[in-house]
């Protein structure tokens, strides 16, 4: 859903129990951003948002990427067009609740899929080189970043958030939309 950044106000009443955290965590303050708040129960055993992955693992960037080096979100997995482009710098924070359920890896992945699904690459990628998030903690990636939803260990009500910073063109049928915007 796009929101400006740092501006609670500028999100529906629905989601003011996020007020304080849109309030303080942002790129850029001012700048429109885009929100994903995603509240869903996390099966044991399961990663949380990694069921659209084509490999044993849930590894990706946050953009895929076509022919001509154009980046994509919407690609594969995510409404199979490209209706949405991104600008190579876009910048990306995430956080979630839950100790341990995301792996990120500090470093780009330039070559990556149409949809971003890189677990063909995961033996490039073990987790003692990555970094846990912990629950509450926002972490700052670029589109070309590895990260991975990782299996819970209990069934879990999880809160993931993701803030998308400008550079994002077009818009997929399924965004949210911001009556206020």
């Amino acid at each position: 859903m796009p929101y400006i950044q740092g501006d609670a106000l500028s999100v529906p009443d629905e989601y003011s129990a996020y007020s304080n955290i849109i309030q303080q965590v942002f790129i850029k303050k001012n700048d429109i951003g885009y929100l994903t708040i995603d509240e869903s129960i996390a099966m044991k055993g399961n990663p949380h948002r990694g069921y659209r992955s084509k490999y044993g693992r849930a590894l990706h960037t946050e953009a895929g990427r076509i022919p001509g080096k154009i980046y994509v979100w919407g690609g594969g997995g995510w409404g199979a067009s490209h209706r949405v482009t991104l600008d190579a710098g876009v910048e990306v924070l995430l956080a979630n609740n839950l100790n341990n359920s995301c792996a990120i890896w500090n470093v780009v992945h330039e070559n990556t899929s149409i949809d971003g699904d890189i677990g063909y690459a995961s033996d490039i990628y073990p987790y003692e080189d990555a970094i846990m998030m912990r629950a509450g903690e926002v972490h700052k990636i670029g589109i070309l970043t590895p990260h991975e939803s990782l299996p819970v260990i209990e069934t879990f009500q999880r809160q993931f958030l993701r803030i998308v910073s400008s550079g994002v063109h077009g818009r997929e049928l399924y965004f949210t939309e911001n009556p206020l915007l």
